[in-house]
């Protein structure tokens, strides 16, 4: 029966849109889709739900599958886990499940009616979107709830912030909203049609996808003022997510029956085709290199020293790094092209042994292990005159003998 209810949502929808585009499949896109071929994408793979395939794929940058979760029912999220296993959710099975490699789960939680969202976050707790029990939960790893916003109405998509809050995506109240640890909302933009995805951006804008009548991705501002979209009238789009590189991927969950890549200009500019009503796709990165650190190992204090840093991402992103000098200062450094060397320069005001270490992270935060660490002795300097006093108080018995030669 929760099954049934469970899929019931999702297949409503499917057929007010299915009625829906019929009528206005003749609307004039926003944009002029240029179809490209699947090479022209950046390195990194994406996992990609496909709703009706009752799966999860891994893809590599020519679309070539590289991973599959099979026999999944009605999956509608995942995520890649820093472990290597893959976070679902079932919406037919009304379950979150943690998968290994091999697809053997190893970790689930089934106390739910509609599960359209989940996410590992970084304290090891999980979020779900609960959403026919109208409500966001985060459940500990043995399934306990420690938070919770209820009061919610056919909500699809949380993401917890950085500052600790919850954006939340409200389809039954075209709202998107934030929420703080007590679910006081404290930022909210109530002029969505249909959303079904949130994300909020590094900029401080929020990227949402709107479904149904809207069927297009915008971005707005901390005021709600649109500042991008993209629009296509002939696809029902889904799930959305902004790349280092500025592009946005998008799910076309019906009629396209795709994920693409768009630029800022709404170009296509990578795409795979011939899924089974994709509803979410995230792109996959793999850390860093831990960083390499070059540099002097004595010096003095108050004088700034070079020290150079070098990483290698293995999916050719841009990477920086983030430094921690080991006098309490610590850095992170402008994005560099992988590989090449970045200089960066510091100083230490007392003598000591410093530990100097560093991290890699790419464009998509994946991070690197720390670096060993790389030591840097402070001395401070003697002057002529402190070293020969400190030489004549080892031998006093000359003194005479150097008052006499210089005719003191």
């Amino acid at each position: 029966m929760k099954k049934k209810i469970a899929s019931i949502f999702i297949c409503m929808l499917v057929a007010i849109c299915s009625a829906f585009t019929a009528v206005t499949s003749t609307s004039v896109d926003k944009h002029i889709l240029v179809i490209q071929s699947n090479s022209s994408k950046q390195g990194g793979t994406m996992l990609i739900t496909e709703f009706n395939g009752n799966r999860v794929i891994e893809v590599d940058s020519g679309g070539t599958i590289i991973w599959e979760k099979a026999g999944l029912n009605d999956p509608v999220d995942a995520e890649r886990l820093a472990n290597g296993n893959t976070l679902i959710a079932e919406l037919g099975n009304n379950s979150v499940i943690e998968v290994d490699s091999s697809g053997n789960t190893v970790w689930n939680y089934s106390a739910l009616i509609g599960p359209f969202d989940v996410e590992r976050l970084a304290n090891g707790n999980t979020l779900i979107m609960d959403t026919y029990n109208d409500r966001v939960i985060e459940v500990d790893s043995g399934g306990t709830i420690v938070w919770e916003k209820d009061g919610l109405y056919l909500s699809t998509d949380a993401e917890r912030l950085a500052n600790g809050n919850t954006l939340i995506a409200e389809w039954g109240n075209n709202s998107v909203i934030e929420v703080d640890s007590g679910g006081n909302i404290v930022w909210s933009y109530n002029a969505a049609i249909g959303p079904v995805d949130a994300e909020r951006l590094a900029n401080g804008n929020t990227l949402i996808t709107e479904y149904l009548y809207g069927n297009r991705v915008i971005e707005v501002d901390n005021s709600g003022n649109l500042v991008w979209e993209y629009n296509n009238s002939s696809a029902i789009l889904f799930d959305a997510e902004r790349l280092a590189n500025g592009n946005t991927l998008i799910t076309e969950f019906l009629y396209g029956n795709r994920v693409i890549e768009v630029d800022s200009s709404g170009t296509i500019f990578w795409e795979k085709t011939g899924l089974d009503l994709p509803i979410d796709v995230e792109r996959i990165s793999k850390p860093p290199d831990a960083p390499t650190i070059s540099g002097p190992n004595n010096g003095k204090p108050n004088i700034e020293y070079d020290f150079t840093f070098n990483s290698v991402d293995p999916d050719g992103d841009d990477v920086r790094f983030i430094i921690d000098w080991g006098d309490g200062d610590n850095e992170t450094t402008s994005f560099t092209t992988s590989g090449t060397n970045l200089t960066v320069s510091h100083s230490w005001s007392e003598k000591g042994t410093y530990s100097i270490i560093a991290r890699a992270e790419d464009g998509y935060n994946a991070l690197s292990d720390w670096t060993e660490p790389h030591l840097i002795s402070i001395q401070k300097s003697k002057s002529i005159q402190n070293l020969f006093l400190t030489w004549l108080h080892n031998h006093p018995n000359l003194f005479p003998i150097i008052r006499q030669l210089l005719g003191l």
